[in-house]
């Protein structure tokens, strides 16, 4: 197997997102995923969402590249079972509610025992300690606590917003995949195993903190609010649809005057620094800018913008990317065959590596799939399996 993860074995406990996907970067780097799920319904994600022929899309996504072993972990012979394959893994990723792992005999202190060595991935709501770290949470319910809402409130209402993406629960897959590949770095270093523990609402509060913070960064004293970095952004409207700028630099800035025919010749503007100490001014400007936006087409604004060198682009529809060529060169999409539902096309995995490239995109495999496969790899007879699935321990 290619890619520059190959050869690290992953057991994915994961349910919904934040987990999932996290292993879903390793396995689309070319780690070798195993997705445990109990038996009967498995992730509660395979029936969510867009579906074909009884495949999910949604789930798809969040899971492909992986095999899929159906097992009852409420068994001693499950919890066996997995202790088995921990002696032979890297890594074991899980986002269950907190204390889940400890009546299950799961947690990372039990099965560093088997394997010292062990990378162990614990990913849950607040944490695994304080007032609230007993209580469930998915992505809005963490959107809404650590001020994702209200860093996106209506800059005319103050009406906190939520993103309409499942934003806390990716960004918290990211902060797993990173951590994994970071321990997994520390261990051929010599560090050992160790148990990464991780938190949605501190994963979002560190991605927000730069844009959000203002003057809370500054511990006594006083400081100047300056230029909200990203804070109350809004689109350009044109005569027939919407883009947007990113004027930083002063030639940008001026620049982007110049494609709308506003004046920034004064002297309050000339730098950044000038700006800055000047917003009320500033935004008088682009308040001006915004009006003349109106009487242009995206097309000719777009096209005026960049003339002056300015950062921009058009409001595309996510559904139309795979179309555009830029994305078509960056050769963004791949499209594969699933055994169910077909043609099928997602995103590649980002990254681009020169010498290590990442295998070709795999479907997710169905529910207990490759249950007979990996036990065969412990060593497990057929009719050990079969006694196995009847009592209920596999599926």
């Amino acid at each position: 197997m290619k890619g520059p993860l190959a050869g690290v074995r992953v057991l994915d406990l994961g349910t919904m997102i934040a987990g999932p996907v996290a292993s879903t970067v390793l396995a689309d780097q070319g780690a070798n995923v195993i997705k445990i799920e109990p038996p009967g319904m498995g992730d509660l994600m395979r029936y969510l969402g867009a579906t074909r022929n009884g495949v999910s899309s949604l789930f798809h996504n969040c899971n492909r590249g992986k095999r899929s072993m159906a097992l009852n972990l409420k068994t001693e012979e499950g919890v066996q079972l997995l202790k088995e394959l921990v002696a032979e893994a890297d890594v074991i990723a899980e986002n269950f509610r907190h204390g889940v792992t400890h009546k299950l005999g799961i947690h990372y202190d039990a099965l560093r025992e088997v394997n010292p060595d062990l990378v162990y991935l614990s990913i849950c709501g607040f944490g695994d300690r304080g007032p609230l770290a007993d209580r469930p949470a998915y992505d809005n319910v963490i959107q809404t606590f650590a001020g994702v809402a209200a860093s996106q409130a209506d800059f005319e209402t103050g009406e906190p917003q939520l993103y309409q993406q499942l934003f806390c629960d990716k960004i918290t897959a990211l902060n797993g995949a990173q951590s994994i590949c970071a321990a997994l770095l520390a261990r051929e270093r010599g560090a050992g195993g160790q148990h990464i523990r991780l938190s949605m609402a501190d994963a979002a509060v560190s991605f927000l903190w730069c844009d959000v913070s203002g003057t809370r960064s500054f511990i006594g004293g006083e400081a100047h609010e300056g230029i909200k970095v990203a804070r109350g952004l809004r689109l350009l409207k044109f005569s027939d649809g919407f883009g947007t700028a990113s004027p930083v630099t002063d030639s940008q800035f001026h620049g982007f005057c110049r494609a709308f025919g506003v004046d920034s010749s004064d002297p309050r503007l000339a730098t950044v620094m000038d700006r800055n100490s000047n917003t009320d001014l500033l935004l008088d400007v682009m308040k001006e800018v915004t009006e003349h936006a109106l009487s242009r087409t995206t097309a000719d604004a777009i096209a005026a913008m960049e003339a002056e060198g300015v950062p921009c682009a058009p409001a595309n529809e996510l559904v139309d990317m795979p179309d555009h060529p830029q994305m078509q060169a960056n050769e963004s999409f791949a499209q594969f065959e699933h055994p169910a539902a077909g043609t099928m096309l997602e995103p590649n995995n980002p990254p681009n590596f020169s010498s290590t490239a990442s295998p070709p995109l795999r479907v997710a495999a169905a529910l207990g799939e490759n249950s007979d496969e990996v036990l065969g790899e412990l060593g497990k007879s057929a009719e050990q399996i079969q006694a196995w699935r009847e009592a209920g321990v596999i599926g």
